[in-house]
């Protein structure tokens, strides 16, 4: 093997790609994205709610920590900048949220099923707004658990640094006053070293990667044992690079003139490679939904315990802890396998058959009841049955007694 073995390896694969593969049902694939991506609507919502409320509370006194009211404690200018974090962060996680919405099948035909397909653009935008989107809490969710002046100065100034290098005059001169731009210039000052997080006077950023702010977080927030979430992040943030950097695979496999090829379902046509395209948005949204759970919803928390009064705090913490709640009940609900107790004999009959998920959602399986179609549409859950004699009326389970399916009792 040479270098010209391997390059002409590389040559046949970027020009000759294969033809994408399916490896999941497309329709409850696009039902798993809705669920989802009404889980992060919902959060997006609680999260602008308590970033309004966070501003009016942190301007009175009266329900601030005394450390954060002190107007001589390093502390004091936190309770301005955090609202403004926080609105930042919103707007990134709106963002994200819109590009990884569900596809509008509507009036979709044989005809124009090719509005359905996915390029450049279409996983551009989506992995580079994942790519914001867990960049942009991670980093905030390590300054929201340290809390500390100097790592929070480190963050802005170099982000500040880069941003002016290009930024015209007249948006700089809007944005920045001359105590800022002072201070920026201090920082370009410094050497080397502490220009990349060494501590300064006034600066000093100890973990300086994202792998180290993820397993910095990980600690803080007693998840170490949560491994496959850490590793997921991680593997997500350099999937992302590649799209967001140089994107040499990236932009052959989106631009390929590979032949698509027509699918369909009970809601009409759609593309091969637009199910592979959601395959990938389904993936991201659950890593992402779990960081925004586990990792930044936490560290917001940690973050008020710290700064509100503890009346006050108490009702937030509660606030926080049943969104998170909620959002870790809806997933848990997601993709499951449950059994139905049944009497023997109705699958196969001519009677549809009502069967309740867990998520709420109701499928009406009909006749002739192949297992195939015993799934939850919604969260993408499948059906198993365990069949009973028909003297057989209700069970009992770990969660109380239950109907057996055709059985003439009533409902319980």
């Amino acid at each position: 093997m040479n270098e010209v073995d391997v390059l002409k390896s590389i040559a046949e694969q970027l020009t000759e790609r294969k033809n994408a593969a399916a490896l999941n049902n497309y329709e409850v694939l696009c039902n798993n994205i809705k669920y989802v991506n009404n889980i992060f609507n919902n959060g997006i919502n609680l999260l602008t709610s308590l970033q309004k409320r966070l501003d009016e509370i942190y301007k009175n006194d009266e329900f601030i920590s005394d450390e954060f009211k002190n107007n001589s404690s390093k502390y004091c200018y936190f309770k301005m900048i955090i609202p403004r974090i926080l609105l930042n962060n919103i707007n990134i996680i709106q963002k994200f949220e819109y590009y990884t919405k569900p596809d509008d099948r509507t009036n979709i035909t044989i005809k124009t099923v090719g509005k359905l397909k996915k390029d450049f653009f279409d996983y551009n935008n989506l992995v580079t707004s994942a790519r914001q989107f867990i960049d942009s809490l991670i980093v905030d969710a390590y300054q929201f658990t340290l809390l500390d002046p100097k790592e929070i100065n480190f963050q802005v100034l170099t982000s500040l640094d880069s941003f002016s290098k290009y930024a015209t005059r007249s948006i700089l001169e809007s944005l920045f006053d001359s105590n800022i731009r002072t201070y920026l210039e201090e920082f370009r000052k410094l050497n080397h070293k502490k220009r990349k997080g060494e501590v300064s006077p006034f600066t000093k950023c100890n973990k300086k990667t994202f792998g180290e702010k993820v397993d910095y977080l990980f600690n803080c927030l007693n998840l170490t044992n949560d491994n496959n979430l850490k590793e997921e992040i991680k593997k997500l943030f350099s999937f992302s690079s590649e799209f967001t950097h140089i994107g040499y695979i990236s932009t052959f496999f989106t631009s390929s003139n590979a032949l698509d090829v027509v699918f369909g379902d009970d809601f009409g046509p759609y593309l091969l490679s637009t199910e592979n395209f959601n395959e990938l948005k389904y993936e991201i949204l659950v890593t992402t939904i779990k960081l925004f759970a586990k990792i930044y919803l936490p560290s917001i928390k940690n973050m008020l315990e710290k700064s509100l009064e503890q009346n006050i705090f108490k009702e937030y913490q509660e606030l926080i802890d049943t969104i998170i709640l909620d959002i870790t009940n809806k997933l848990n609900t997601r993709n499951n396998e449950y059994y139905f107790p049944i009497i023997k004999g109705l699958i196969g009959s001519n009677e549809t058959i009502n069967l309740t998920c867990k998520c709420n959602n109701v499928t009406h399986w009909s006749p002739p009841h192949e297992l195939r179609n015993a799934y939850c549409k919604k969260c993408g859950s499948r059906f198993g049955f365990l069949e009973f004699q028909d003297n057989v009326e209700c069970i009992l389970t770990s969660e109380g007694p239950v109907k057996v399916i055709g059985s003439k009792t009533q409902n319980i």
